[in-house]
């Protein structure tokens, strides 16, 4: 009886696991993971929304493009992940560049965030589309892809909720300051 308990428990634990993990949006011209949202904000004039795009906090060389005429502002972001190395007990860590494309109009603007590529020193996985990484499984574990992949899905989110306070021109909550 104690093993179709422990099996049952075991089953459901891992059916409901699995039907809570998020999936990468793809979009189905490109084939790369797309976030991309359009979000109405009455009474933004175009100009201000492109201000607002600009002050997202991201300047300098990291900047794509800055077309304020044709409401475009494009820049380079980067998340930093840390993940299993194919050695037990031992981390590893690198980066995951992706692009940012704001685009605005009167009275509403359209965030687009993709072309999601690992790299690190110790092992390059490449585009986060593939099931394997590209530098392969025994450089870049199974395990470890996967928490690099969950790790960009939380900070992308982040990323989001960010970009839409900071477009709203919301103010972000200080910290311990119930005022």
């Amino acid at each position: 009886m104690k093993i179709v308990f422990v099996s049952l428990a075991l089953l459901l634990s891992t059916w409901m696991a699995s039907a809570q993990t998020k999936t990468f949006p793809i979009d189905t011209a490109t084939k790369r993971i797309t976030f991309q949202e359009k979000i109405e904000l009455p009474g933004k004039t175009k100009d201000e929304l492109y201000q607002l795009a600009k002050n997202l906090g991201i300047s300098g060389k990291n900047t794509v493009k800055d077309d304020a005429a044709n409401g475009t502002y494009q820049y380079k972001g980067q998340f930093k992940v840390s993940y299993p190395a194919p050695q037990p007990g031992i981390q590893h860590s690198g980066v995951v560049d992706f692009l940012v494309t704001i685009q605005v109009k009167d009275g509403k603007y359209r965030y687009t965030i993709t072309n999601f590529v690992h790299s690190g020193d110790k092992a390059s996985g490449g585009k986060l589309e593939g099931t394997l990484p590209e530098c392969g499984k025994h450089t870049l574990t199974l395990a470890g892809w996967g928490t690099i992949k969950r790790s960009v899905m939380d900070q992308t989110d982040k990323l989001i909720e960010s970009i839409k306070n900071k477009m709203a021109n919301v103010a972000a909550p200080t910290p311990g300051n119930d005022w």
